[in-house]
């Protein structure tokens, strides 16, 4: 008796938990079957792209040998109740351990959440080396030359991270170490070059050590409305403009902010974050439809704004949209990767805003802007040595050629690369196309460039420039 009432047991148990495991891919199946052609979500509420539904068969009709890896990414974003045991999982280890359960989100002092990535720079970690940071410099003054040539003022601004205007929240554990981080170098390399720059860190990090107003949410990564509003003075101020007294506008203080943090911790749960409003005029229109603030492109129109801009920018220029949208006659708001500065060219503004977050500075060095390749002439190089390591790789996009790859990594502390084709010369940037090339890292030895196509064919005879001397790191056919 004793023995069918184990097994009974048993067995109950176990369909039991059987049960429970299959009610995620049964609200998941569910949801599929009543809504299957739906448009699946962009983001989840833990900031990030969700994974695509995989396909038995690729675009070009073969099997897809990665449909059971995409399958398993796309279950594990999409099953139900996903956020209701998120947000469970990540309550219990925050009280019970004080910790985070999502490996992006720190629990720091007083309730402030802190993003993962951002922990070298805070903590005096540099990851790009002299060369690197050369190599970022120089791409910036190719971009500057170019929009000056198109007419415009260019204007570089790296986005603080939170921890580095308020490291004082970090988990005690996290100790500084001494040395310098990535934007401490490119801030002391940018100060000798002559580019312009707005150097929000430090203005923000007085304006904190005041402690007269909090400048970031506590539950998100980026600025609150106080800190917009200090970042557009000071861009205002770089560009020598009046800011038209934004900031002495009504000021009234809310509690509804989304906390990007905090939904990556506990989706189901709302936390709403205080956040500053100014009563700023919003009389400026869009331009064609927009969805969101988040939209890649956003056009805008005021009629008593002054001049034009251009603005590259990612999620930190979202809270200046307004203000800006509002000093300018026309905007132009773009989020790229590579960005689009050939727009300039059908579509001339008298500003242009480069403004790029700092936990992200490496993309200077990993994505070329989409512009010609500027012309030049250098003098006769160097052959290179023998069996040195080349790379070349070319695409068609658009009116140009994109040409890029690899040199040899001994000159990877050059100071330019130069790509000759058909007896033309063009400065290429200092841009590994770690995406393109399939690197698992960024390379210090990458070149980039965009050449008209009419003009790019044949060979191209890539050319370093070290200190004083100009040497021929390799030679390859465009073939696209």
């Amino acid at each position: 008796m004793k023995d069918k009432l184990k097994n009974a047991f048993r067995i109950i148990y176990s369909a039991a938990v059987c049960c429970v495991l299959a009610v995620p891919s049964a609200v998941l199946i569910r949801s599929e079957l009543q809504n299957p052609d739906a448009d699946p979500e962009e983001v989840t509420a833990e900031n990030r792209a969700l994974a695509d539904k995989p396909q038995f068969r690729t675009e070009d009709g073969a099997l897809n040998q990665d449909f059971t890896m995409q399958y398993e990414s796309w279950f594990s974003d999409r099953f139900g109740l996903r956020t209701q045991l998120v947000t469970a999982y990540g309550k219990l280890t925050s009280k019970l351990f004080g910790v985070s359960s999502e490996k992006d989100v720190i629990i720091g002092r007083d309730g402030w959440l802190y993003f993962t990535p951002t922990i070298p720079d805070a903590t005096g970690v540099r990851s790009l080396s002299d060369a690197e940071i050369r190599h970022c410099v120089r791409n910036l003054q190719l971009m500057r030359d170019y929009a000056a040539q198109n007419g415009a003022e260019f204007v570089f601004a790296a986005a603080p991270n939170k921890a580095s205007i308020y490291p004082e929240n970090l988990p005690a554990r996290y100790l500084h170490t001494g040395g310098e981080n990535n934007l401490d170098a490119l801030s002391d390399a940018l100060r000798q070059s002559d580019l312009t720059v707005c150097d929000w860190r430090t203005v923000l990090r007085d304006a904190a050590a005041s402690g007269e107003r909090q400048l970031y949410h506590k539950l998100d990564t980026h600025w609150n409305g106080d800190g917009a509003m200090l970042g557009y003075q000071t861009l205002m101020q770089t560009l020598s403009l009046d800011d038209r007294g934004y900031a002495d506008a009504e000021r009234t203080e809310t509690c509804d902010w989304e906390g990007d943090l905090w939904g990556m911790l506990s989706p189901a749960e709302q936390n709403p974050d205080r956040n500053a409003v100014y009563a700023v005029p919003q009389t400026y229109r869009t331009i064609g439809r927009m969805r969101s603030i988040d939209d890649l492109s956003i056009k805008t129109a005021c009629d008593t704004g002054e001049g034009s801009l251009l603005m590259f920018r990612d999620s930190f220029g979202r809270a200046l949209i307004p203000l800006l949208a509002e000093r300018f006659a026309s905007c132009s708001f773009q989020r790229a990767n590579a960005v689009p500065l050939d727009m300039l060219e059908t579509a001339p503004a008298d500003y242009v805003v480069y403004e790029l977050v700092e936990r992200n500075l490496q993309r200077l060095l990993t994505y070329a802007p989409q512009m010609p390749a500027p012309a030049a002439e250098i003098p006769a190089a160097e052959p290179t040595a023998d069996g040195a390591e080349f790379r070349l790789e070319s695409e068609a996009f658009g009116t140009y050629i994109h040409v890029y790859g690899l040199f040899d990594s001994a000159y990877e502390n050059a100071d330019a690369v130069y790509l000759t084709v058909n007896g033309r010369t063009y400065e290429a940037f200092l841009a590994c196309e770690q995406d393109a090339l399939e690197l698992e890292q960024h390379q210090a030895n990458g070149f980039s460039a965009y050449l008209p196509a009419e003009t790019a064919s044949g060979a191209v005879q890539v050319t370093v420039q070290l200190g004083g001397k100009w040497v021929q790191a390799g030679a390859a056919e465009i073939q696209y």
